[in-house]
């Protein structure tokens, strides 16, 4: 008797959950909600992604590289990273890159409470737009990839992208070369692919190696490069 009692209200607690998915999928395109991790495209582009900055001097080296090959990226900035080096970012944007937003303080947002992600996310916001950045939309990617449904949902309620990758070149890892990175990332990347890599959190001279070769490598199998807001659009 007990288990005839429960099955029906389990049964019923199945199909609201069901059509509870159902109108999640339709109404937050489901694909964004966990985070975009590629563009759904057959062309040859790819977009290089870099974390953690502004910092010096990697970032002023980096964007020398990328504009000795004529290639455009995005920069997932921590608001405290730009407190430090505000002048960094006006550079950023007259070179014609994107930048987006890392969160504040890099702290991770799983099991946060609401008000500390909106304030993590608008804090950098607003100093990014306070240096010049314009975009309508500044899209996020939260620290160490780490998300939860409170922070998909708000992101999704500020209409924001939330950006992950589908590359990780793991240059934060010491035991790795700029070879190992270049050729780690060469050896995944296809078309519509987002790379992470990093200009700040310790010494980033490999990464800086690295990208000449990824570049340089990619470029000659008919790759091309593009910010995400770029790539998403093919």
């Amino acid at each position: 008797m007990r288990i005839g009692k429960i099955l029906p209200k389990f049964l019923l607690f199945t199909l609201a959950l069901f059509f509870a998915v159902s109108l999640l999928i339709k109404v937050t395109k489901f694909h964004n909600y966990f985070g975009i991790k590629r563009a759904d495209t057959e062309v040859k582009v790819v977009a290089l992604t870099y974390d953690d900055g502004p910092s010096s001097p990697y970032t002023n080296q980096l964007l020398d590289i990328l504009d000795r090959y004529q290639v455009k990226a995005t920069f997932f900035e921590i608001g405290r990273n730009i407190e430090k080096h505000p002048e960094i970012v006006p550079m950023i944007v007259a070179r014609g890159h994107e930048l987006a937003n890392h969160s504040y303080s890099h702290t991770d947002m799983m099991f946060k409470p609401r008000e500390f992600l909106l304030s993590e996310i608008e804090k950098t916001d607003k100093l990014l737009q306070e240096l010049g950045v314009k975009q309508d939309s500044i899209s996020f990617r939260p620290p160490f990839g780490r998300r939860c449904v409170v922070l998909s949902y708000l992101l999704f309620q500020m209409q924001k992208k939330l950006i992950m990758w589908d590359v990780d070149s793991l240059d934060y890892e010491n035991t790795l070369t700029a070879e190992d990175i270049a050729n780690r990332v060469i050896d995944n990347v296809r078309s519509g692919s987002i790379v992470l890599m990093h200009d700040s959190g310790g010494d980033r001279s490999k990464t800086l190696a690295a990208t000449q070769v990824i570049v340089k490598t990619l470029q000659s199998k008919g790759y091309a490069f593009k910010t995400v807001s770029e790539l998403l659009k093919k």
